[in-house]
């Protein structure tokens, strides 16, 4: 899905060419943990979701999002998400309503993506974070790598409580010891971030779920 996203389109073939890189013989499939990822029931892929991929039928697309994901938490998975614009987000979060009411964000970004609207849309890849702390979705979040913050997105990230470090402010080892179960996204924004993060995870219990 990649109808809100206000530039470029591509988002939703994303899925596609995950698979095809994680099967590429250019590399193998081991982890830096030493897990091999080829092994019979190391994960499970679920496929893709079936979207109009249309703004005429935006709200249906995000309700079959949080469907299939509330479907995966019901199982006792923990989803990992691939593809798709940044507005994905909301519907996905909204999946986690009610089950971690302790849920921290832990959001790798050029953008804060924190505007009440953009361009006329309340759904904007630009807006899913305005709309996640709206409704009390996640206790906290915290964006790193942040560069491109305006004025109103500077109002809404001190409305909302979120734990910003900037990119002129990296490391921030410190905002990364958290407690309770975690929810990752990594964003690329195009060729222009090369994202090395030597990063320390300081938890007593933790949950993790990755986008």
């Amino acid at each position: 899905m990649d109808v809100n996203s206000s530039y470029l389109r591509g988002a939703s073939a994303a899925p596609g060419k995950i698979r095809e890189a994680l099967r590429c013989n250019a590399s193998n499939s081991w982890t830096e943990l030493g897990v091999d990822l080829g092994t019979a029931g190391a994960f499970s892929d679920t496929g893709d979701l079936r979207l109009s991929n249309s703004r005429e039928k935006v709200g249906d697309d995000f309700a079959e999002i949080e469907r299939a994901v509330a479907d995966l938490l019901k199982k006792g998975a923990c989803p990992v998400s691939l593809g798709g614009d940044h507005s994905v987000t909301y519907p996905i979060l909204k999946a986690f309503e009610g089950r971690y009411p302790e849920l921290t964000i832990v959001h790798f970004d050029a953008h804060p993506d924190l505007y009440d609207e953009f361009e006329g849309s309340r759904v904007s890849h630009a807006c899913p974070f305005a709309r996640i702390m709206e409704e009390h979705l996640a206790k906290r979040l915290v964006q790193v790598g942040i560069r491109t913050m305006n004025g109103h997105q500077r109002e809404q990230a001190a409305r909302f409580g979120v734990e910003v470090s900037e990119m002129r402010a990296l490391p921030a080892h410190d905002k990364l010891k958290i407690n309770g179960p975690v929810y990752i996204l990594l964003i690329c924004t195009r060729s222009r971030v090369r994202l090395s993060a030597q990063t320390s995870w300081s938890t007593t219990r933790r949950r993790m779920f990755l986008e």
